[in-house]
């Protein structure tokens, strides 16, 4: 039977395992298709641009379940969410490993990601029940299983097609989803409804934050437009990885994913200089060393090296900058600390929705020159921003 969870009293061990392990698997279902949008449009003998659709709509899901989800924890019963959430967010995946049709896919993305939004419960959660002495360790099991569902699901999804079918990656993700939802079920204690909260009342405190906080304004742009230019590289790899001269399986692109985990543990070393360096300088040289990656990418095209060092060193540089200004704006309010960190992550995935939209459109054209391209011109935005701006 679940326990009572209180303020500052703790949180069972088990419970924590079981919200770490759904945090990294919820979320990891916004970028299982990263590594499968080139078998995904041959199989539906559809365009690139419909593969890059297919991206944009996931992660424009998952904007809109930060909206629109995430405040109902104000007035509804959190558990009650979680449970509904887990529940659509398997029908939405077992939607993907059967459909036929392509309109069914994209709308079945668009769910995905307005269901996956759990983790946004879960960390708040830790934040909240754990002991004094716990909190920051507890946040970051959580943290560390978010960042490891986001890298690692390309390599799981990657590994899955190769062997089977890029539809199994689903049908895998779908019992996964079940499974954490009897799991949640189970352990996760229910709560109370506020009586003095209404849905209303939390929207407008949100938009009044969104319209007044600087501090909010200034770290999103910087991450997002950052994020912009990361999912231009992720929502294209596997169409250059397709092509020549490279011609690579699922599981080579997936591999990738692995390349990504090295570069964003850099972060793990850099994060007890956060406090140190500032906002700012993280961010300069965040953008400064995803410059250098796409310029490597552009100069050495064609060399399998240079996609394994632009993927090693753009992950490292973005999670340099998102690490540092959400931690920025987190701790900028006590009180407001968890909105003012679900509309840091509306605009952050804003930004990566309108990076995979733009990324697709220039694909389309230009190809893999396009979404250079477009990956440089979002990080020089990035960092004129951290340039002109200050903490």
């Amino acid at each position: 039977m679940p326990c009572v969870l209180k303020e500052n009293e703790g949180i069972p061990k088990l419970l924590l395992i079981i919200m770490a392990l759904a945090t990294g698997f919820s979320v990891a279902n916004c970028y299982y298709n990263q590594s499968l949008l080139g078998s995904i449009v041959s199989d539906f003998h559809a365009s690139e641009y419909d593969g890059s659709i297919i991206s944009a709509l996931t992660q424009f899901g998952y904007v809109v379940g930060l909206c629109i989800v995430i405040p109902l924890g104000n007035t509804l019963s959190k558990k009650r969410i979680i449970t509904i959430d887990y529940f659509c967010c398997s029908m939405a995946l077992l939607s993907v490993a059967i459909t036929k049709d392509l309109f069914i896919t994209k709308l079945s993305s668009f769910i995905i990601g307005i269901s996956s939004v759990m983790p946004q419960f879960f960390i708040p959660m830790a934040a909240l029940y754990s002991e004094p002495k716990n909190k920051a360790l507890n946040i970051g099991i959580i943290q560390s299983c978010l960042l490891i569902g986001i890298l690692g699901s390309r390599f799981l999804s990657g590994i899955i097609s190769e062997a089977i079918s890029w539809r199994y990656v689903y049908f895998f993700a779908s019992v996964v989803m079940l499974l954490c939802l009897i799991a949640i079920a189970i352990t996760l204690p229910g709560d109370k409804t506020l009586p003095t909260s209404n849905y209303r009342g939390t929207l407008k405190s949100m938009i009044s934050l969104l319209r007044h906080n600087k501090t909010l304004h200034t770290s999103a742009a910087r991450s997002a437009t950052a994020y912009a230019s990361f999912f231009a590289l992720w929502s294209c790899i596997s169409y250059r990885m397709k092509a020549s001269p490279f011609f690579a399986s699922d599981d080579v692109i997936g591999s990738l994913g692995l390349c990504g985990i090295a570069g964003a543990s850099c972060v793990i070393i850099l994060s007890k200089h956060i406090q140190t360096w500032g906002s700012r300088r993280c961010s300069i040289v965040g953008a400064l060393s995803m410059l250098f990656a796409w310029f490597t990418a552009l100069a050495f095209d064609g060399y399998f090296v240079s996609i394994v060092i632009t993927v090693l060193i753009i992950d490292a540089g973005m999670q340099c900058i998102h690490l540092s200004n959400q931690t920025k704006v987190v701790t900028s309010s006590n009180v407001n600390a968890n909105f003012l960190n679900t509309l840091y992550m509306i605009l952050y995935f804003v930004g990566g929705t309108i990076g995979t939209l733009i990324a697709g459109i220039l694909w389309t054209k230009y190809q893999w020159i396009g979404t250079i391209i477009i990956g440089i011109l979002f990080t020089l935005i990035s960092l004129f921003i951290s340039i002109l701006t200050t903490d």
